[in-house]
């Protein structure tokens, strides 16, 4: 018997909890930019990737740091549904 699956939401209701391409996330926690440098807690940035199914994102920040991150969801603090 497979495993289960570790997100607890149906693959037709993740899009509508999940957070998504150009969305405005806040850190909760620190995140390590591509370059090596810590982006602080609380930080903002927008979602410019959602990597596989959605088990990460690729993050831009503009301040206090401009940096590219790979972040993942227990790292999000909260969410800006684009448009």
């Amino acid at each position: 018997m497979p495993a289960p699956a570790l997100n607890r939401f149906a693959a037709e209701d993740r899009a509508l909890v999940s957070p998504a391409e150009l969305d405005v996330v806040t850190l909760k926690t620190p995140a390590t930019s591509d370059d090596g440098e810590t982006v602080p807690a609380g930080a903002t940035g927008t979602i410019v990737a959602v990597y596989g199914d959605a088990v990460a994102f690729g993050v831009e920040f503009e301040t206090p740091i401009h940096a590219l991150a790979t972040v993942y969801p227990h790292q999000i603090g909260s969410v800006r549904r684009a448009g």
